[in-house]
């Protein structure tokens, strides 16, 4: 070799031509790689949170307030109720949270961003294990700058906690060559509380025994096979029965969930029904999964087959984008040309059990969110044949990891201007009128009733809520508030929207008598109204 060609091999020899980045391998090699770029992505939404997420959005985060935060102070009183839909492994620590930063909301988004970052960790290391470290460093990143992973990082709610203790359950299973009881009962552990955080969690029980019992990514024996899949099966029941048993004492189910109805609406009410027309009055009439399915086999079976063309199409185009989904779908194709590794395929058969799962209830991105490294799995797994594509023999074209780079280029373009609107969606409104309250007002007993559509204002003013009615009519609602012994009523736009019969209320000049207007914000309106069975009126307050 000649000699001015050295100094040019060794400044390159650490990267190999084969790599989806373009980064040195004793980079893409180092230890805790997992937990810098885990580090960096929490250092920055911590900081994007802090200054711009003030206040839960109107969506998911609802929620969050109207069930979380009040279990959770049921928790730190001794309480422990249970709720129909969810289980309290999140309560519980967001109780914890909250008792130690005595703020809900920004404790909410304090555990969403550290599980955020723990997802990262996990699945980055959980990928080394079959992957090479470049594809598993491209995959933790294309994952960190999802515009929906990074919105619900910062998310008060169940997502990313739900999702990290699915991760980590993973990442027990595939840890080592041929996991021991030890991980399985870890691996157990962590499915078990991601089941009683969520319990659309339970898909695991049959994601992980097909991975035992027929991917068998560990090469057991038949008998070795049966074995694992029994320890995981009898840890996962071991671990949850406290509360089963709870709920069978309780509620009489071990069970106890009301998810069903959440079925029933996408079966029976989505496109049909309106939301609160639902909720309200139809849902009384569904009362277990079994009669939601065999209320009506036909719909229900043609609605499930038609969602399996709908969630993947959402998936592409809304949670992953085009620019990923032909890649995925590329992916998919290229499974003729080489076939997976077990440990891929045993990774890929947890999505696909997850996917089977979502296709009961209606869409939501949020609801996809752990289907996206494997989605970005699939992609990579078609970039990386492509890497090892050439055009002429002895001349290879990197052309993989060039589509790599553009890909996370483009999805980070697209996260910062889907966040940038996004981060900052909540009413600010009810802080204003909070400030105005706690100002003038002062602190009012936590039974003292408020009225209104969402529960937002209720834990800013430290008050309960009821649900403002689904009535037509000034004196229907007079009643409502009567019977209810509400003190306030709170009106904004999202009442306006749901509730338009009650629009004059919008403007607090045309309130009747009985609801004294306190003060109000204009740009966008909402008026916080106190109840009064005088027609007094009081200065408002801007």
């Amino acid at each position: 070799m000649p000699k001015s060609a050295a100094p040019r091999s060794s400044k390159r020899q650490n990267v190999s031509p084969a790599q989806l980045v373009p980064l040195p391998s004793n980079f893409l090699q180092f230890e805790y790689l997992g937990f810098i770029v885990a580090g960096v992505y929490c250092t920055l939404l911590s900081w994007s949170a802090w200054a711009y997420h003030v206040v839960g959005d109107y969506n998911v985060e609802t929620d969050f307030y109207w069930s979380y935060i009040p279990e959770a102070k049921s928790i730190l009183r001794g309480i422990v109720s249970i709720e129909d839909f969810h289980g309290p492994i999140y309560p519980a620590i967001l109780g914890l949270f909250g008792w130690v930063t005595k703020d809900f909301f920004h404790s909410g988004v304090c555990i969403s961003i550290l599980s955020a970052g723990c997802f990262l960790v996990l699945l980055f290391y959980t990928w080394k294990t079959f992957v090479p470290p470049d594809i598993a460093f491209a995959g933790v990143i294309l994952v960190a700058i999802n515009s929906f992973f990074i919105q619900y990082s910062y998310t008060a709610g169940t997502d990313m906690s739900f999702n990290a203790l699915l991760m980590a359950s993973i990442y027990f299973l595939f840890k080592k060559e041929d996991p021991s009881l030890k991980e399985i009962a870890w691996s157990a552990f962590f499915t078990a509380l991601a089941y009683l955080t969520r319990y659309n969690g339970v898909f695991m029980l049959l994601a992980i025994p097909v991975v035992f019992l027929i991917v068998n990514p560990f090469h057991s024996g038949i008998r070795r096979r049966f074995s694992q899949a029994a320890e995981f099966l009898a840890a996962f029941f071991l671990f949850i029965a406290p509360w089963g048993i709870y709920c069978s004492i309780e509620k009489g189910s071990f069970f106890y969930n009301k998810n069903y109805l959440n079925i029933a609406y996408e079966m029976f009410a989505k496109n049909r029904t309106g939301w609160d027309q639902f909720w309200f009055s139809n849902s009384v009439q569904y009362t277990s999964l079994a009669q939601v399915a065999f209320s009506n086999p036909v719909l229900f079976f043609r609605t499930v087959m038609n969602n399996v063309i709908e969630h993947y199409y959402f998936d592409m185009e809304k949670l992953m984008g085009w620019q990923i989904g032909v890649f995925v779908v590329l992916g998919l194709l290229a499974l003729w040309k080489r076939r997976p590794t077990r440990k891929e395929a045993a990774f890929w058969i947890v999505g696909v059990s997850f996917f089977c799962v979502l296709l009961l209830v209606f869409y939501g991105e949020r609801f996809s969110l752990f289907l996206i490294p494997f989605y970005i799995s699939i992609a990579l797994f078609a970039l990386s044949l492509l890497q090892t594509e050439s055009f002429r023999a002895g001349v290879r074209v990197r052309l993989g990891m060039w589509i790599t780079v553009v890909l996370a280029i483009w999805t980070l373009s697209q996260a910062l201007s889907f966040n940038r609107t996004n981060i900052d969606s909540g009413p600010k409104e009810v802080l204003a009128i909070a400030e105005w309250f706690h100002q003038n007002v002062g602190t009012v007993p936590d039974t003292t009733v408020i009225v209104a559509r969402k529960p937002h204002i209720s834990y800013y003013l430290g008050m309960s809520m009821t649900v403002f009615p689904n009535i037509s009519s000034m004196e229907e609602l007079y009643q409502s508030l009567r019977q209810s012994h509400a003190q306030y009523l709170y009106f904004g736009v999202f009442e306006a929207n749901m509730r338009p019969q009650f629009q004059r209320l919008l403007n607090p000049l045309n309130a009747p008598g009985w609801l004294i207007p306190l003060t109000y914000t204009v740009d966008p309106p909402a008026v916080l109204y106190r109840v009064s069975a005088s027609g007094d009126r009081a200065p408002l307050a801007q």
